[in-house]
């Protein structure tokens, strides 16, 4: 069974350098809610003169159970990063 246009709640995409992260808010079939965060970054897998790109990904799926351990991982993060 694939994802449809349906289980998607929210998307943002990012920019960063050679990546592009996007965070998509979901919607589960019993109706909870979970963020799919996901890393994606143009890569040469040809030459330089016979380039070949592909697109390399990188998925992490973030449930509600997992959102307060991930918000006070943030939070200490950011006060570590203030000092």
């Amino acid at each position: 069974m694939g994802e449809t246009d349906k289980d998607l709640v929210f998307s943002e995409s990012v920019k960063a350098g050679k990546r592009i992260y996007y965070f998509d808010v979901k919607q589960s079939r019993n109706g909870d809610r979970y963020i799919a965060i996901t890393e994606s970054k143009k890569i040469n897998e040809g030459t330089f003169e016979n380039p070949r790109f592909v697109f390399e990904k990188h998925k992490l799926f973030l449930y509600k159970e997992d959102y307060e351990k991930f918000v006070e991982w943030d939070a200490i993060n950011r006060k570590t990063e203030a000092q």
